[in-house]
């Protein structure tokens, strides 16, 4: 059974345009898509008004677990009530205390059993975001002056009027009229409104700190706002008081808030030209929500009939690539019907296509355990391409992923699908066939850049608090370039953990220890000659650590990676023979790429 509720303003607008229902209205948004997730999705609509000017509209959408209500509402006495339809509710208790906000449209529920789905529709604000506008407008002195004042005087509004707003970012606030005398700040996405409470004041504000933290703002601008905000031309003690603890609660929330679109875009200059950036991927839900795909790879997809999850778990074309108790991947070649022997492979693209049909009983013990929704394992590696994209280390071209869970996450089947990278090779394949025989300044030379650059690539993941779990160089691609250093990618990601909190020193010696181990002679890995000598080795560290000499804790944490590697040197021939090891892995096609 469906419901919808539509604001009067608005009403003919959608029954103008057949959207009055809330079957149209959410079928509208699947052809319009703008931002999309595993369960909810943002599209943009436009629809011309009788008068003839055109009306944006945002709609989002949610199915599954994201349109029902969440058990936190019980901890906060709250009525249980779907995020979409809380959002709608303190849309409206905004406009009613005159607070400005984007104008809600219209809010929609079906409750069929077991596929429950809401909408929420709001009409386009016009204007930049806070966040955008100071990164990109380069505003002049006298105009932060003037944008500092109504930014104070809009946070006091919404505190007077009772109302905490935790995600109260730069990103939330949009400048209507920004280059005029008295600009106007909107508040969007208004789910988590509270109720204000005495020391919530400094949260919401260290939470506009943190997000406003360009080089456009400066000290005096923040000291306009919080003067605004207290409606003082002083801040006095209660002032330097509330600005102490701003300071403090900030340093907490660092990272928070951010807009995704200013984030990529600074990263897009570390990624090398070549490598297809996440970001401009356009990602579409089929089959229900349960399969998304990117719409680059949509009609090669189509072609091979593998729009559906079903189809794609019963897949039985394509060579085995790894196969372990529940978990297989396979290679396939498929046909693209926009490029018909125009590539090297005549028109077929290769995929590596991971299906998963049975959750490990720890992974089933912590799902259980867990108050958060479960979260698939493709579903999983998929959060491992978006990290990656977001610290600028290439990863593997997302094509397709999908899940479906029951049981509370006991049960799944998963499948991620990925592009093969083009021309590359496994990194300990490449060590092995280059520089087995050969010698001389120039292949020496080639082999330490190509150990800098393994390097620099584990500092990078490390500084960003990310460790892979699985570091060995069968896990590392590389890609040779013409004329150039080769590029490097991180591949199987299913792992890939990102510690809040920091990384602590066990998870950066186990990835240095594994990547130890696959750097020597071994039967697990395609390293059969003495390749790396202790200077490699000594090189790697200090440029690891970015430094020309090791220090006393940089030696102790090297002797702990020593340790470790031989640790796993003697447990892999159990592992390998239990079917359990992931270390010597190599494509199909990767003795006929090795550089002669």
């Amino acid at each position: 059974m469906a419901a919808m509720h539509i604001h009067p303003d608005y009403r003919s607008l959608l029954e103008a345009h057949g959207l009055a229902t809330f079957d149209a209205l959410f079928a509208a948004g699947e052809r319009h898509r703008v931002d999309g997730h595993r369960l909810r999705s943002v599209s943009r609509l436009q629809l011309a008004s009788p008068d003839g000017s055109t009306v944006t509209i945002f709609l989002k959408r949610a199915w599954g677990a994201a349109a029902k209500p969440r058990w936190t509402d019980g901890l906060f006495l709250r009525w249980p009530m779907s995020p979409l339809r809380r959002e709608w509710k303190n849309a409206l208790k905004l406009a009613a205390a005159g607070i400005p906000a984007a104008p809600p449209v219209a809010w929609g529920h079906s409750a069929w059993p077991g596929a429950p789905r809401s909408l929420l529709a709001f009409a386009e604000v016009r204007g930049p975001s806070l966040a955008f506008w100071l990164a990109r407008a380069n505003p002049s002195p006298a105009r932060r002056r003037v944008v500092a004042r109504a930014v104070g005087d809009t946070v006091r509004h919404l505190h007077k009027t009772g109302f905490s707003f935790p995600d109260l970012y730069a990103k939330h606030l949009y400048l209507e009229n920004a280059d005029g005398p008295a600009p106007r700040l909107v508040l969007i996405d208004p789910q988590r409104l509270r109720r204000w409470l005495p020391w919530r004041a400094a949260k919401d504000l260290a939470a506009l700190y943190v997000t406003t933290l360009f080089p456009a703002v400066t000290r005096t601008d923040r000291l306009r706002v919080l003067r605004a905000y207290l409606g003082r031309r002083r801040l006095g003690r209660r002032g330097r008081r509330l600005a102490r603890r701003i300071l403090r609660l900030a340093v907490t929330m660092t990272g928070r808030g951010q807009d995704p679109r200013l984030v990529w875009a600074a990263r897009r200059p570390d990624l090398p030209p070549t490598v297809p950036w996440l970001a401009d991927e356009r990602i579409t839900a089929v089959d229900g929500g349960r399969l998304r795909i990117n719409d680059a790879f949509r009609p090669l997809l189509e072609t091979a009939s593998l729009v559906t999850l079903d189809a794609i778990m019963a897949y039985s074309s394509g060579q085995p690539y790894r196969r372990v108790p529940g978990r297989l991947t396979v290679r396939a070649e498929l046909t693209d019907p926009a490029s018909p022997g125009q590539s090297p492979a005549g028109g077929r693209r290769p995929l590596y296509i991971k299906r998963f049909t049975r959750v490990p009983l720890g992974t089933q013990l912590r799902r259980t355990l867990s108050l958060n929704p479960p979260v698939s394992l493709a579903e999983r590696e998929l959060r491992g391409l978006v990290r990656l994209a977001d610290v600028g280390i290439p990863a593997a071209r997302l094509v397709a992923v999908g899940s479906e869970l029951s049981r509370g996450g006991r049960r799944e089947r998963s499948c991620i699908i990925t592009e093969e990278i083009p021309g590359a090779v496994q990194a300990d394949v490449y060590f092995e066939r280059t520089w087995a025989c050969a010698s001389g300044p120039a292949a020496t030379a080639a082999k330490r850049r190509l150990i800098a650059a393994i390097a620099r690539l584990a500092r990078r993941l490390h500084a960003h608090r990310l460790s892979h779990r699985d570091f060995y160089l069968c896990h590392l691609m590389v890609q040779p370039v013409a004329g150039g250093d080769p590029v490097l990618y991180l591949i199987d990601l299913q792992r890939l953990t990102h510690h809040r909190r920091g990384l602590a020193r066990r998870w950066i010696v186990k990835d240095l220890a594994a990547l130890l181990f696959s750097s020597r002679p071994s039967q697990a890995t395609h390293i059969r000659s003495p390749i790396f000598s202790e200077t490699d080795r000594l090189r790697f560290a200090r440029d690891y650590f970015g430094v020309p000499h090791l220090a006393p804790d940089q030696k102790a944490l090297l002797r702990r990676v020593a340790r470790k590697a031989r640790r796993i040197a003697r447990h892999e021939p159990a592992c390998r023979q239990a079917g359990h090891a992931d270390i010597n892995e190599r494509s199909p096609a990767d003795e006929d790429r090795i550089p002669d």
